[in-house]
C-alpha cells in the first residue's frame, strides 16, 4: 500500500472513531432526560387489570401482525388501538416516534412495559409477566 492510502485509511478511521464517541457521550447526556413515563388514561383502561394500547398509523405494516400478536397472547387483557392521526395528543403525551408503540398497562393506568417496533412474541410474553 502506498503511504497515501495509509494516510487515507487512518483519516477516515479517525473520523469514525470521533463521530462514534461524540454519539456516544451524546447519548448518555440525554439518555438522562427522559422523564418517567407517563400514566394511562383511565379512559383508555377502563379499570381493566391489564391494558394494551397500541399506537399505530394507516399504514403500519407491522401493526396489525403485533396486535394479533397481543390479542393470541393475552386475550383477556384490554386491547386499545390509537391511531396516531386521531389522537396526536396522546402520541406527544406517550413520546410516540415510531409504530407500532406498544403500552402494557396495569388497573392503574401505570406503564408496565414499552414496546418499540414489530416486536415478537417472546418480548411480549416478557412485558407481561408479572
Amino acid at each position: 500500500m502506498s503511504a497515501a492510502r495509509l494516510i487515507a485509511v487512518a483519516a477516515v478511521a479517525a473520523v469514525i472513531v470521533l463521530v462514534a464517541l461524540r454519539y456516544r457521550t451524546r447519548a448518555r447526556r440525554l439518555s438522562g432526560l427522559r422523564t418517567a413515563e407517563p400514566a394511562v388514561e383511565p379512559a383508555l383502561t377502563a379499570g381493566a387489570p391489564r391494558t394494551w394500547v397500541v399506537f399505530t398509523t394507516p399504514y403500519c405494516a407491522a401493526c396489525g401482525p403485533v396486535i394479533e400478536r397481543i390479542t393470541a397472547l393475552d386475550g383477556t387483557a384490554r386491547l386499545v388501538v390509537i391511531d396516531v392521526g386521531d389522537r396526536p395528543d396522546l402520541a406527544r403525551r406517550h413520546d410516540v416516534r415510531a409504530a407500532p408503540t406498544v403500552l402494557l398497562a396495569d388497573a392503574t393506568g401505570a406503564v408496565r412495559a414499552r414496546l418499540v417496533g414489530d416486536v415478537d412474541a417472546s418480548a411480549l410474553s416478557a412485558a407481561a409477566a408479572p
